[in-house]
């Protein structure tokens, strides 16, 4: 069983990379044991979860930022309650359903659905889940071409890796070219979402979308081998750096968005916070 997402353009060595290395020995892993011991006892027990992972990252050229029109993808859950069903966040399998949500919107008008988030943060500043200001200064700045006129959101408490791969990831796929994307910066927020952005990655990757990723964790970010992305020491619910740190979260958005016109793979980088105080 080969789960990869082809891309039609020629020229490219990732064709045939495989979105979920292994899927058939992941997805027994987890039937016999987290999914198992939930439809027996009806309990979540992560203790028995075998995280989805991956060996090798996508190779693909860099591009220039300034001439390129960027999709930023949060795991958040966000989405405009008044036009916009909520995310299913209390289904022990998850929700891979996404959201497109106009980049215009107020953030006073936006909600947050997601079972792992501490909300504290995201209501003293939006920004760290969601950096429409930053990336739309930068844009007015010419340091990014241009924003697309959405962002995509979905829900990252999703611990089935396949339906990642054949649900959530169609879905992105559709609405990035739709829109006619260059790149993506996905910023998975929550203890579990890191996985799915990595997969997301990957795929996005493979399909002439240059992609990069902050996040709060290094260690679980390069499990499933994303092309590009940071890591610093954050708590889970603020990955964009802490409430009111404006300068923080600009300099840790600017080191994540530079790697998108380095050549993939370039790993996951270790920030160190302290150069940003």
């Amino acid at each position: 069983m080969n789960i990869h997402l082809p891309n039609p353009r020629a020229g490219r060595h990732t064709t045939d990379m495989e979105i979920l290395e292994n899927p058939l020995e992941w997805l027994r892993e987890f039937q016999d044991g987290w999914l198992s011991k939930l439809e027996n006892t009806g309990a979540i027990d992560w203790s028995l979860y075998s995280p989805p992972r991956n060996q090798s990252a996508p190779n693909s050229r860099g591009i220039k930022l300034s001439e390129s029109r960027l999709m930023l993808i949060t795991t958040a859950g966000v989405y405009h309650p008044e036009k916009q069903d909520f995310f299913n966040s209390a289904h022990p399998i998850g929700d891979y359903s996404i959201r497109l949500v106009p980049t215009a919107t107020p953030a006073a008008d936006l909600a947050v659905s997601h079972p792992d988030l501490d909300l504290s943060f995201s209501n003293q500043d939006r920004e760290v889940i969601l950096p429409l200001t930053h990336l739309t200064q930068m844009v007015q700045e010419g340091t990014i071409g241009s924003l697309a006129p959405v962002f995509i959101s979905y829900c990252g408490f999703q611990p089935h890796a396949i339906r990642i791969v054949k649900e959530l990831i169609p879905a992105i796929l559709k609405a990035v070219k739709q829109y006619h994307v260059h790149a993506a910066l996905i910023i998975p927020a929550g203890k579990l979402s890191v996985h799915s952005a990595g997969l997301v990655a990957r795929a996005l990757e493979v399909n002439d979308i240059a992609t990069t990723m902050t996040c709060w964790n290094g260690e679980l970010a390069r499990q499933t081998a994303p092309p590009r992305g940071t890591a610093a020491k954050l708590p889970s619910d603020s990955p964009v750096g802490l409430p009111g740190n404006f300068f923080q979260q600009r300099k840790l958005l600017e080191a994540t968005l530079t790697l998108l016109e380095r050549d993939a793979p370039t790993g996951i980088i270790d920030i160190d916070l302290n150069n940003f105080s």
